[in-house]
């Protein structure tokens, strides 16, 4: 065998050193690529600032008793707040691996019609629930709306908010994303004949889905249903629905059946995906999710919110919606609550 001479193996060794350097950028390129953007629950705290908590912790016991009291949020579902120093509250932050959140820090708060609001987080907050019984508590800020004029949109109790995105250079702060159509929660009464249809499919799923004993009570009474309509990132239309069948004389405030069902309207109105009781013992309407928002995430995806309060438990849940999924099979983005 001839031994490679000294310029062969110089050679060789650049070409070896190529080659494990654009591994390497390739490589840090697509972990980058797959870390997900994160998101987070935030609610109505009063005229122009919003409650967001970033992540769950356990605090133990060790929240100061000097620790500042405020006012509860406007938004059901954020508990009751307290103000935290910084030196407390880096100290869960690095323990549960939060975002990295500071006063000063900015965000962007997901308004109506895809509208991209500023906030700056100007208060520290935490809450303490009842950990003893496997509860999590929670660590976050206040943020204020930076631009008043973003305020006429803020006219909801439920968002979502993102880590703040720069505007390209030579552009202005984007108010909307570059997309005509968003998702939304609408506002519009549903037509009559809509309702009829979405009546019927009601009463087909409760023939389907239910045992025998309960369909035949339920067969003899009307369901009461609530629909929302919604749309979805590409600007298609989508009903969330709410039923009940209940007489009054079931045990314990019961309905005889209920059922929540994702629907679309085209090319007929069909039933998507229906949803579950999550506490079989507790059948009844509020045990059911109700929608309280839907959000533009941008980039095509379409976020829920949803809150379940039933028997001693509640949650807010923040989703990514997707045609065919119940909430169990949806991506959840953020979830915060407490069980007794």
């Amino acid at each position: 065998m001839i031994a490679p001479s000294d310029n062969c193996k110089f050679l060789l060794l650049r070409v070896a050193a190529l080659l494990l350097a654009l591994l390497t950028v390739h490589c840090a390129s697509t972990l980058a690529q797959e870390e997900p953007e994160r998101f987070w629950l935030a609610g109505r705290y009063d005229g122009n600032r919003v409650v967001v908590y970033f992540d769950a912790v356990k605090f133990g016991g060790t929240i100061p008793s000097t620790s500042r009291k405020i006012a509860p949020p406007i938004a059901d579902g954020f508990f009751d707040p307290v103000v935290l120093s910084a030196n407390y509250a880096i100290k869960f932050q690095k323990e549960s691996g939060s975002d990295d959140f500071a006063v000063g820090d900015r965000y962007d708060l997901l308004l109506e019609e895809g509208k991209i609001a500023t906030i700056k987080i100007t208060t520290l907050v935490g809450c303490e629930t009842d950990e003893g019984v496997g509860n999590d508590s929670f660590i976050g800020a206040l943020g204020t709306v930076q631009d008043k004029a973003d305020l006429m949109f803020f006219a909801k109790n439920h968002y979502a908010v993102r880590r703040h995105k720069e505007p390209q250079a030579g552009g202005s702060k984007p108010k909307v994303e570059p997309r005509i159509l968003h998702a939304g929660l609408g506002d519009g009464a549903v037509r009559f004949d809509i309702q009829t249809q979405i009546a019927s499919l009601l009463n087909e799923r409760l023939r389907t889905e239910a045992d025998d004993n309960v369909r035949s009570e339920a067969e003899k009474i009307p369901p009461a249903f609530e629909v929302q309509p919604f749309t979805v990132a590409n600007g298609s239309l989508r009903y969330y629905v709410r039923a009940e069948w209940r007489s009054g004389k079931e045990p314990n405030g019961n309905s005889t059946y209920a059922l929540a069902a994702w629907i679309t309207p085209l090319p007929t109105p069909h039933i998507l995906a229906v949803e579950t009781f999550p506490f079989p013992s507790e059948i009844g309407w509020g045990c059911l999710p109700g929608l309280l928002n839907v959000v533009d995430l941008g980039d095509g995806r379409t976020g829920i919110i949803t809150q379940i309060i039933c028997g001693d438990g509640r949650s807010l849940s923040l989703l990514e919606y997707r045609d065919g999924a119940d909430r169990a099979h949806m991506v959840e983005l953020q979830s915060i609550g407490f069980a007794e």
